[in-house]
């Protein structure tokens, strides 16, 4: 029987059932637009005054008795919160969710807007060419809603075109599975060499070698979409070129095949002589598939391309799909706050806005707007105010090394200890971005130097995990336990090893004990097996692999 209804989180609406004939919803068939749909069916309401609409449902069966059930309830309660913050009009729209819970296992359900169809079925010519010819106006979309997210702190992930929808004239993002959200900067959570969940054919040469999924990823995925828009809408006899670039051992990837891809991309510019339009995204393509991720553009600047474009730049043009259409105060503070817009943000705050909207505090912190964070504290504003993903604005300065904003923050009584949903300490934050002069300031405050995250990682294995050396001596002198081991079993030295720092591994060496120096992870891996399997393009690697052996890594 139904069992309860409540709000979870704020402006979601969440109910638990008990019985089957209490769920509101019915089975229409299976939804082939989604990514990963085995999860996902079609289905109709039954019952209340939206009764006959017609949605989408994202199921997973999880075990209560596993020790994997609680991961699988947190990951796809996040999936949740994460789409909930990032609503956008090109963002597919989260209805609602529920627990189905039996004796023997609860099933969770995201309930969402119903798609036509996905950005897949445009870039094969599966559908009309009047269809395809709308490719050209959902450039400056996909630009707009990937700067949204961003700006919200929020990383996709997993770009890739069966995750972009299509309803009616309207493109989509979605499947928000594997995203992550925080404003702070990315957070180094997996290591080199030992790649995670991830879409092969779109992601960016790091991730396919293990590494963070970040930002400049989702550039990387969106710049491959965008040139197969580019292709389906003006020369779709190439798609079978393309697709022989990418192809190796029978595997499709952008990431193996960038040096490739450049050189498709010059060839079709060079021998098709194409128009105007197409030559200006095929210039951002080239920035947006570079192989060094620091420099790809950010969402931000793209969007502003987007924004400035001309009447002669048609069929390209800027995102109009929503013009008109009124933003909340709440939302406009953000923005504000954001773009540090010091005297609007002054004006609303005057004017009686909340100083507590969640976001406001965050983004004025994330982007140093010092005066912008004094003013809202000036207004009451809650300093250890904790966003969607658990972050304070603390979390979001010390993210991003503003230093001085950091001080006025714990001038103001931040808490220093609070950790953020991945159990993360503004400690983590700022030695994972090597970011000297706030990690100084933190542990001038008596921050704990051995707080763990979720997976069990200090603020020492951030900082050896990037060859943060100068952020690695302040900590080891700050008293860091060098043989503290992950939920993995891996430590700092085993990060450092990976990296290929050189500098790292050799101050770790002179602090650690002779059996950290073969201590195994959970998969049986050392550091020597660290160093032999790294590889980051500046990696010294040789010289690492012989200092390890002569401190006594067993080579075997």
């Amino acid at each position: 029987m139904f069992a309860t209804t409540t709000s979870f989180p704020k402006d979601l609406v969440h109910h638990v059932y008990t019985r089957d004939e209490d769920l509101p919803f019915t089975h229409d068939g299976n939804d082939a637009f989604i990514a990963n749909s085995r999860n996902v069916d079609r289905v109709k309401r039954t019952s209340g005054s939206d009764g006959g609409l017609l949605y989408a449902r994202k199921t997973l069966t999880i075990d209560e008795r596993g020790k994997e059930g609680p991961v699988a309830k947190r990951k796809l309660l996040e999936e949740a919160k994460t789409l909930l913050q990032a609503r956008h009009g090109h963002v597919v729209k989260l209805i609602e969710t529920y627990f189905f819970v039996s004796e023997h296992y609860t099933r969770f359900a995201i309930v969402m807007e119903r798609a036509d169809a996905n950005l897949d079925v445009y870039l094969t010519h599966r559908t009309s060419l009047k269809k395809i010819s709308q490719l050209a106006g959902w450039f400056g979309c996909l630009v707009g809603v990937t700067s949204h997210i961003h700006g919200l702190g929020i990383r996709h992930r997993d770009i890739k075109p069966s995750n972009i929808l299509i309803k009616g004239k309207r493109v989509l993002l979605a499947d928000f599975g594997i995203s992550k959200m925080g404003l702070g900067k990315t957070m180094p959570t997996t290591i080199p060499a030992f790649a995670r969940e991830r879409t092969k054919d779109y992601c960016a040469p790091e991730v396919e070698d293990g590494s963070t999924r970040g930002r400049s990823a989702d550039i990387f995925s969106l710049g491959a979409v965008f040139l197969e828009m580019l292709i389906a809408h003006s020369y779709y006899p190439e798609r079978q070129s393309l697709d022989d670039k990418l192809t190796s051992d029978g595997h499709r990837s952008y990431a193996r095949s960038v040096d490739q891809v450049h050189q498709f991309m010059d060839r079709i510019e060079r021998e098709l002589r194409p128009d105007k339009w197409f030559l200006k995204v095929i210039s951002h393509c080239r920035a947006m598939l570079h192989v060094e991720r620091d420099q790809r553009p950010l969402a931000d600047e793209l969007n502003l391309a987007w924004l400035s474009l001309q009447p002669s730049d048609l069929p390209l043009a800027p995102c109009t799909c929503f013009r008109g259409v009124d933003v909340s105060d709440d939302n406009k503070l953000v923005e504000l706050c954001r773009t540090g817009s010091l005297e609007q943000v002054e004006a609303y705050l005057a004017s009686g806005r909340d100083p507590n909207t969640l976001g406001a505090i965050h983004q004025a912190s994330a982007r140093g707007c010092g005066k912008i964070v004094q003013s809202l504290l000036l207004h009451k504003a809650d300093v250890n105010l904790r966003d969607c993903s658990g972050q304070t604005a603390l979390h979001c300065a010390a993210g991003y090394g503003h230093t001085e904003v950091v001080g006025m923050l714990l001038e103001k009584g931040a808490d220093v200890q609070l950790k953020d949903d991945e159990g993360q300490t503004v400690l983590h934050c700022a030695a994972g971005q090597g970011h000297r002069s706030v990690v100084e300031l933190l542990l001038s405050k008596n921050v704990d130097n051995q707080a763990a995250d979720a997976e069990g990682r200090t603020a020492l294995h951030f900082a050896a995990r990037r060859g943060h050396g100068d952020v690695v001596r302040m900590l080891l002198s700050g008293g860091a336990h060098t043989e503290v081991m992950d939920a993995k079993g891996r430590t700092a030295l085993h990060f450092a090893a990976g990296y290929g720092s050189e500098k790292v591994v050799e101050m770790l060496l002179k602090a650690v004990d002779k059996y950290v120096i073969n201590a195994q992870d959970v998969d049986g891996q050392t550091a020597l097996h660290f160093a032999a399997r790294g590889k980051q393009a500046r990696g010294k690697y040789d010289a690492v692999r012989k200092m390890l052996i002569e401190k006594g890594a067993d080579p075997r």
